[in-house]
């Protein structure tokens, strides 16, 4: 009998802890579902200033949160302003925020990917983290002039452009172009980062400054 009222305890427990389980999970859909609002509510937008002419995208942090926010923090710090377009493939894509100019710079720390099931390669103008492998982004970025569906799932997109007119100007930068400002621009924009406050912390411990800012 006292085999039996422990068995039945036990199992009880197993229930308990089941249905807790369950409840956490449905709780941090909730939560999830909730600051992807909090997140989508900022209408975040960048103006990247080119030599060539401005390039204005929308920011999408409720895709990928950490990396729209590491973007913004960069911006902010104008860690951009002065670097180079350092690669540029035809029709294809322009990449820059290298701050050694040669594509291995980084900004002195590394971001996991964020990868979205609404948002891929399928159309034109979609702002990415470049990368050297699976959750190494940082500080260099592309923008696409052509669908490149072959990134898919490779790369995390924080953005994409706004207009045609952007992508006009997108298509006269050449390799070494430079960046001259990104801009942040949304509603209480400057409360966005407040949310990430851990993240930034850590990311001014560990920014490295572009050594050849002009």
């Amino acid at each position: 009998m006292k085999k039996i009222v422990i068995l039945v305890s036990v199992l009880m427990l197993l229930m308990v802890n089941v249905v807790n389980a369950k409840s956490n999970k449905a709780k941090k859909r909730i939560g999830d579902k909730k600051f992807e609002k909090i997140m989508k509510d900022f209408q975040l937008e960048a103006v990247i200033e080119t030599t060539k002419g401005n390039i204005s995208v929308y920011l999408y942090p409720e895709a990928a949160p950490k990396n729209v926010a590491n973007f913004v923090f960069l911006a902010k710090n104008n860690f951009y302003n002065g670097l180079t377009f350092h690669r540029v493939i035809p029709n294809g894509l322009v990449q820059g925020g290298d701050p050694l100019g040669n594509g291995t710079g980084t900004a002195g720390y590394f971001l996991n990917d964020e990868i979205s099931d609404w948002l891929n390669f399928d159309n034109e103008g979609m702002l990415a983290f470049a990368n050297s492998g699976p959750n190494t982004n940082s500080s260099q970025f592309f923008i696409t002039m052509q669908a490149m569906s072959s990134l898919n799932g490779k790369h995390t997109i924080i953005g994409g452009t706004k207009s045609r007119e952007d992508l006009g100007v997108l298509r006269t930068i050449r390799q070494d172009d430079k960046i001259l400002n990104i801009d942040i621009k949304g509603r209480k924009v400057d409360k966005f980062l407040d949310y990430f406050s851990e993240e930034v912390s850590e990311w001014e411990r560990k920014l490295e400054k572009p050594v050849n800012h002009e």
